[in-house]
């Protein structure tokens, strides 16, 4: 399979203790990543801006894969990571992680292409070279 860059994944998470929302930062080294841009008419006579993103996530990266259901009920995520609706992707290697000093909001400042992941599909069929997991995200 092609790959044309790095990508970050911030899987989301409940913290039990605190019921806060967190975030698990995972750098996924090669991954291809094509951008989709295109603006909706809307009947009002207005425009939308809808940037759409494809992903395509080699298994050979899924070492530490878990599927979501399993991820979610690890005590500690540290070094595994899955793929859910509503996970942050971000283009390139990021190293920031999202505390309460830096924030959801202050990554999409930061960096052009921070989408929010909309679906998921296993891509499976084939030889090991061309499996993948195909993640669509705005």
């Amino acid at each position: 399979m092609k790959t044309n860059c790095q990508a970050t994944l911030y899987n989301k998470y409940i913290v039990t203790a605190t019921r806060a929302e967190a975030y698990q930062r995972t750098v996924l080294n090669a991954v291809y990543w094509e951008n989709r841009r295109a603006v909706n008419r809307i009947a009002s006579g207005g425009d939308i801006k809808a940037d759409k993103v494809l992903v395509l996530i080699p298994f050979v990266l899924g070492t530490n894969y878990l599927e979501p259901i399993a991820w979610q009920k690890l005590v500690s995520k540290v070094g595994k990571w899955t793929l859910q609706a509503g996970d942050m992707i971000v283009r390139g290697a990021v190293t920031d992680e999202i505390t309460g000093l830096f924030t959801m909001s202050d990554l999409k400042k930061k960096y052009n292409d921070v989408l929010s992941i909309s679906s998921i599909d296993t891509m499976d069929a084939g030889s090991e070279r061309v499996r993948h997991w195909e993640v669509s995200a705005s």
